[in-house]
């Protein structure tokens, strides 16, 4: 490959859209017409007033505040960066102790007593799990080879061992109940409960599970059976055959430490819902179970240490991208940008109903998410003018939140912007053109799926406000 296609082929980092999108809301402050709304607190929910619309002084960004912008979003953000890179230095920890990896060869050694379709639809639904439940993504990244491996010994080919690993993990953290990054974030700035309404984002995540199973499942019969069916047929993919190591067994230590990564995920989840944790009470948790796996595989101190920093580290890039896209929130906010826009926004969808407008907001994400692949960078950016937008427009909160939800979640398999797609693709030596002739068809169903859950969350006032 030549270097201009190595150049053209290359993701887009996706911190450049952010700083331009601050650098473009900094030349728009000196020419937006200024106004603000009044807003009103109660019971601890701050709300627009709709009809208080008014002219206000114009606030431009100065030469100064656009670098002043990068600290202040950092420093807004550092409770959700800190967690963030906490997490990924503890499931560092079950990474280097080989608890995930050992977990997934007991999986993939069952494949000698069930037939390969058994043993895909596992694996399939064991990352439906990791993305769905843990909110993970590029955690699993390391697995992919394991996996595309095993698809090719059984008789597929890589873009089923890409499918069943990556795309079950990405498509599931696109709309997981529980998704720290994307969720969580938008519940904070909506001044929701966290993860509340949490039911109809679970009947989400089982409906696509089902058809993102039963979709994969019948392209790996067919090409199963005719091999020149495959959509990578063309594509060299010998030196994709990795063994596994047979010495790699799921121990007790290493079965204690998958319980223990388990209750870390219950308590959570029960701590959030019923004793309002937050992103502090989160990371706690997570720790006392990473320091239970460390000890329990005979970990020391200073290995286990090194190992949460070098997650940590890791996840640097990730939290970052959370404090920079909050830079974009502080210059809207300063440069007088939001209330204009969310003016503009509620004008254009005054006469529009409750759903045509909830639609509208799911397509401007979808669209967002080409320019800021990051969900918790674009939740960041987009739910302060969201969630306003919803007040005024009469539209729950939460509402709102699922239309973000959709629109940058499932989308991220669908842009040739994600980093982590291309990654999982170039894993699997998987074309970007043999990929849309996979899923292209899958998408439009994933269409029809999110248009009747918006629907169904318009009618019900989806809360709980």
């Amino acid at each position: 490959m030549t270097k201009d296609r190595q150049k053209a082929n290359k993701p887009l980092n996706p911190f450049v859209p952010l700083v331009l999108m601050v650098l473009a809301c900094a030349i728009v402050s000196y020419f937006v017409i200024p106004g603000a709304y009044d807003r009103e607190t109660v019971d601890g929910v701050t709300r627009v007033l709709a009809d208080s619309y008014h002219a206000t002084e114009r606030t431009p960004v100065s030469f100064f505040n656009i670098f002043r912008s990068i600290p202040e979003g950092l420093t807004a953000s550092a409770n959700m960066m800190f967690c963030v890179m906490l997490i990924g230095g503890i499931v560092e920890i079950y990474k280097r102790t080989n608890t995930v990896g050992a977990a997934i060869n007991s999986v993939l050694k069952a494949s000698e007593r069930m037939s390969s379709q058994v043993i895909i639809a596992i694996v399939m639904i064991v990352f439906f799990i990791f993305g769905g439940i843990l909110g993970w993504s590029e955690h699993i990244i390391p697995f992919v080879p394991i996996i595309v491996s095993l698809a090719l010994s059984l008789g597929y080919d890589s873009l089923v061992g890409m499918a069943i690993s990556g795309f079950a993990c990405l498509i599931s953290f696109a709309v997981a109940p529980f998704n720290v990054y994307t969720v969580g974030i938008s519940h904070t700035i909506a001044e929701l409960p966290m993860f509340s309404g949490w039911e109809l984002r679970i009947a989400a995540l089982v409906c696509v599970w089902i058809l993102s199973l039963v979709w994969v499942m019948r392209y790996a019969k067919k090409v199963k059976a005719d091999p020149s069916k495959s959509l990578v047929k063309d594509v060299d993919t010998s030196s994709l055959r990795i063994p596994v190591d047979p010495g790699l067994k799921f121990d007790l230590p290493k079965k204690v430490s998958v319980i223990s990564l388990t209750i870390s995920i219950l308590v959570t989840i029960y701590g959030i819902l019923n004793l309002s944790w937050s992103y502090t009470e989160m990371a706690a948790t997570f720790m006392i179970g990473g320091i239970v796996s460390a000890a329990i595989n005979r970990v020391n101190l200073d290995d286990g240490i090194n190992m949460v920093l070098d997650g940590a580290r890791g996840a640097f890039s990730g939290a970052l991208i959370i404090g920079v896209a909050r830079a974009v929130q502080w210059t809207m906010t300063n440069g007088g940008l939001v209330d204009p826009l969310v003016h503009g926004l509620s004008n254009l969808m005054r006469s529009a109903s409750a759903y045509v407008s909830t639609v509208g907001m799911f397509i401007v994400n979808f669209f967002v998410n080409a320019l800021i692949p990051s969900g918790s960078g674009q939740a960041t950016a987009v739910m302060p003018i969201m969630v306003p937008l919803a007040d005024m427009l009469h539209i729950t909160r939460q509402t709102a939140v699922l239309a973000f939800q959709f629109g940058d979640g499932i989308s991220n398999t669908f842009w040739f912007t994600n980093g982590t797609l291309l990654i999982y693709l170039s894993l699997g030596k998987v074309p970007l053109k043999s990929w849309y002739k996979f899923i292209l068809p899958l998408h439009g169903l994933f269409l029809i799926l999110q248009l009747i859950f918006l629907f169904v969350a318009v009618q019900i006032g989806y809360g709980p406000f």
